[in-house]
């Protein structure tokens, strides 16, 4: 193994050159990404990564097991956009596979560092030794294993890109203990910059979709008699709230949420809808979904009046198709596809969907 990888310690170094360690250089991109904190619980794996974030102010959030260290990175990555949590390795990250799958079934994108023995030491029973990368595959958007120091920023941002690709999700990078420790002349470290497509204000970026379905489903939702439109946590991943709130009143339609979504339009809303979703499915002669899978939650797409016109809408191409088939179907920012829509229709200007608006309503009332 040593001859096929050389860790950056065998690497001789310039005579006095600074040298850079892979926990240093892991810090040092978190801090580039934004990250203020991380969460995590001592290991020995690890402790360079500590190091370096108290060179770089990221604050080191402690916990006691590392379950919380995974789901704190969870919500953190909900609540600003990214999140970190740093655990050891064998037990230290295996305890963590819940906060992991629970962010990936979320679209969280928090990434994990889970420490490992020494990549030299590969299968020869090394301190809590074991192959985390393929536990994390199936419930994570990337894993990988960082074979070389000087390659530690690169896989960041690696991990970040495949993270933000479409929907969000959680990345793993793991990163065995020589990787960590080793270091490398710090000039000579790439650290990725623009690497990755950003949108404003932190969020995903605008991509609109077929402009030509765009505009069908724009006449389609002016001209229907009974519309009805379901926004799930991907409205508050492409921060649509405004959008939404737009769109509902231009095309005088009713608005149900899910997931993450909850909360986009206020209680008194006069499109916010919540008791009468099952009334609205059953008679609405246009359903658009939008951003949220066809899951157990909506019966795997079989709850749906079968006579309506369906349209989906979602960041990541595997969700539109999934267990139902779509008349018209959209791959691309919420927000920028909603705001599309207002442009170019009209919107129901006739008001004629005002009687399904009072049915719906007065269905809320019963309930």
């Amino acid at each position: 193994m040593e001859t096929a990888i050389a860790n950056a310690t065998d690497i001789k170094a310039t005579p006095g050159a600074e040298m850079i360690s892979g926990g240093q250089i892991v810090a040092k991109m978190l801090k580039q990404e934004g990250i203020r904190h991380i969460f995590t619980i001592s290991g020995g794996h690890i402790v360079d990564i500590y190091n370096g974030c108290i060179d770089e102010g990221i604050e080191i959030i402690d916990v006691r097991h590392e379950q919380v260290a995974a789901h704190a990175a969870d919500a953190y990555a909900r609540i600003t956009g990214l999140g970190c949590a740093v655990v050891t390795a064998g037990p230290g990250t295996t305890d963590a596979v819940t906060g992991m799958a629970n962010a990936f079934r979320a679209e969280s994108p928090m990434l994990l560092i889970g420490g490992n023995s020494p990549l030299k030491q590969y299968r020869m029973g090394g301190l809590q030794e074991l192959r985390h990368t393929e536990m994390m595959t199936p419930i994570s958007k990337f894993a990988s294993l960082v074979m070389t120091t000087d390659r530690v920023a690169e896989m960041m941002g690696i991990a970040f890109r495949e993270m933000y690709n479409g929907a969000p999700g959680p990345g793993f990078l793991e990163i065995p203990h020589d990787i960590m420790d080793g270091k490398v002349e710090a000039p000579k470290v790439r650290y990725p910059k623009n690497f990755r497509v950003r949108g404003a204000e932190a969020g995903p970026p605008d991509f609109l979709g077929d402009p030509h379905i765009v505009d069908e489903v724009a006449d389609l939702l002016a001209r229907a008699e009974r519309p009805v439109a379901l926004f799930g946590t991907q409205a508050r991943t492409c921060r649509a709230h405004d959008s939404i709130d737009r769109f509902a009143r231009h095309f005088n339609l009713p608005i149900y949420v899910n997931g993450a979504a909850r909360g986009t339009l206020g209680r008194s809303h006069s499109h916010g809808f919540m008791q009468s979703r099952k009334t609205a499915f059953d008679n609405a002669d246009v359903i658009l979904l939008a951003g949220t899978p066809l899951d157990f939650r909506m019966g795997y797409g079989r709850r749906l009046n079968p006579k309506a016109k369906i349209v989906i809408m979602d960041m990541d191409y595997r969700n539109v198709g999934n267990n139902r088939d779509f008349d018209f179907g959209l791959v691309g920012n919420l927000r920028t596809i909603v705001n599309a829509m207002c442009e170019a229709s009209s919107g129901d200007t006739a008001n004629k969907h005002d009687p399904f608006l009072r049915m719906l309503r007065e269905d809320e009332e019963r309930s």
